[in-house]
């Protein structure tokens, strides 16, 4: 109850898990098919227009379509009724034992696209990897069933009329593909230089007695990604043919005045500080992120690991047949979303799963393996694993990453805080090596950390200062840079998250992952983001390990 006279900023219903309903009514033009795209719903929603329920979808986190909805002229009613609650039948990808906040509601953008048509383009995926600026596309449609044998096609490269060309392709399970596009002014797309280019794609002719029209462009870049061997012998990551070292981040998409929703010039000021710390990598935890994010980091060259959502699945999990066919589902809706984004050079899942267990792997690892390969994304396959050396999946990642913690997690003895430290360089050197060796795989030490408590000081320097989780860090960043058998590090974490709300919150202070390197709110915690941004940039001299 609150106290006479005082006044409560809190939201309403902040914390609260139950149901929401959202409702509006637009004006559709006579005639027109119409689509609704969600870009997430969270955690289940099911969507009702004029009053009949048409859709429902669970997984807070991936893209979907809502479709055919009704053609008749004028308004018509749209209620969305979202579900926040964990609910196993409803929400299996999703569980309250995920250690990360999941917020609920409509957190991304919800569109209409009017059509002309029963059938519509619903993508276009530019595949890259001819090289020499030629490339093809496998354009997507909804209404496919409708379609034709063949179905003629339009398409310009970078607004360039002379470029365009039309025919007409074949349509096979809903896709056709284009063959031979030729990029005239073939620019490649590096950290270094972010250069993109578009492709229109229209779409016209006669279906029956309809006639059918679209359009979409859409933007891509011309690079590649590929495992590669150093001069030297050790296995690293290629881009363009060029060995590159990743030095960033993990980060959650969340901030706490605007939780899961957040804006572009949020997402520009973390970028900007990633840049100006030396960093040229995020790995997106543990769902798929927001496409507008994505672009932003076409646009600034920022490299990026974008995984499915998953987080410490159990081998009952993973062997249960509904819960990987909702796996394939969130791969399937997360790559035709972000096909086409050139910072994507990983696409990962499962963090931190059962791969230790060969069912769990038969049954869920390398089927999501397989379809991003079937897909043909442009990257390389990879998952946070926590089981290391003792991982049987292994064989079917192209890069190998492991999560562990020294000198945070791990033997609890009374040892000095110089000990402690003393574990972290020989812990992950070890680990680096065994994958050289037994893997002969690029090698990403893909979490370690060290929590900090903001502002938080203690005149002996220990756990929960930024004092100690400077000095750890340090030593991970000087050797992940200076030693050849690591390809890079996502440091645990860019900023500090919201975490469990409730009593699984014990042993999260504040109720937060306090491993950033900033706080919740993008402050830097000092000394950690200045020791880190010098040797991410170069400005220290390497002691501690050897090359």
């Amino acid at each position: 109850m609150a106290v006479p006279g005082s006044f409560d900023a809190s939201p309403q219903y902040a914390g609260v898990r139950g149901t929401a309903f959202y409702r509006r009514t637009v004006f559709v033009s006579g005639g027109n098919g119409w689509r609704l795209k969600f870009e997430a719903c969270s955690l289940w929603c099911s969507v009702y227009v004029d009053g009949k329920m048409i859709a429902e979808h669970s997984n807070g986190y991936s893209p979907f379509w809502v479709g055919s909805t009704p053609r008749e002229s004028g308004n018509h009613e749209i209620v969305v009724v979202v579900d926040n609650r964990f609910d196993k039948d409803r929400t299996i990808l999703q569980s309250e034992g995920y250690d990360f906040y999941q917020f609920g509601g409509i957190i991304r953008h919800l569109t209409l696209h009017e059509e002309s048509g029963s059938v519509a383009i619903q993508g276009v995926d530019v595949m890259t990897k001819q090289g020499g600026g030629i490339v093809s596309a496998r354009v997507r449609f909804h209404g496919s069933q409708s379609l034709p044998g063949e179905v003629t096609l339009t398409y310009t490269v970078d607004g360039n009329a002379s470029s365009s060309r039309s025919s007409s392709f074949p349509v096979t399970d809903g896709q056709a593909t284009i063959t031979g596009i030729r990029v005239d002014n073939p620019r490649l797309w590096s950290p270094e230089a972010p250069s993109l280019h578009t492709l229109y794609v229209s779409m016209g002719g006669t279906l029956g007695n309809e006639q059918i029209q679209d359009a979409i462009i859409v933007r891509f870049g011309l690079r590649s990604v590929e495992a590669c061997k150093r001069s030297t012998g050790e296995a690293t990551l290629c881009i363009n043919g060029e060995e590159t070292k990743l030095k960033g981040f993990s980060r959650h998409d969340a901030h706490p005045q605007y939780g899961a929703s957040l804006n572009r010039q949020q997402w520009m000021q973390d970028l900007q500080i990633l840049k100006n710390m030396g960093g040229n990598y995020l790995r997106l935890v543990h769902y798929p992120h927001d496409p507008e994010f994505l672009s932003l980091c076409d646009e600034m060259g920022i490299l990026v690991w974008q995984e499915n959502l998953g987080w410490g699945n159990s081998e009952s999990d993973l062997t249960n047949p509904d819960f990987v066919k909702a796996l394939l589902q969130g791969v399937d809706e997360m790559v035709n979303n972000t096909f086409n984004h050139p910072s994507i050079i990983i696409w990962a899942f499962l963090n931190e799963g059962a791969s230790n267990k060969k069912s769990a792997c038969d049954s869920a690892y390398v089927p999501q393996a397989s379809r991003y390969r079937e897909l043909g994304v442009n990257g390389l396959v990879s998952w946070a694993s926590n089981k290391k050396q003792s991982d049987v999946c292994l064989d079917n990642a192209d890069v190998v990453s492991f999560n562990s913690y020294p000198g945070w997690y791990g033997d609890s003895g009374d040892y000095s805080l110089q000990d402690q430290l003393g574990t972290v360089a020989p812990a992950i050197l070890e680990e680096a090596s065994w994958v050289a060796v037994n893997q002969k795989k690029p090698f990403i030490k893909s979490e370690i950390g060290a929590g900090a408590i903001p502002e938080w000081e203690d005149t002996f320097n220990g756990f929960w200062t930024a004092k100690y989780q400077s000095s750890l860090l340090s030593i991970v960043a000087e050797t992940v840079v200076s030693n050849k058998n690591f390809t890079g590090v996502s440091l645990w974490q860019f900023f500090d998250v919201r975490t469990y709300n409730g009593p699984h919150a014990l042993g999260r202070p504040r109720a937060l992952n306090n491993k950033g390197i900033l706080d919740e709110y993008r402050r830097p915690k000092h000394p950690s983001v200045d020791a880190v941004r010098a040797i991410f940039k170069g400005e220290v001299k390497h002691s501690q390990c050897t090359p």
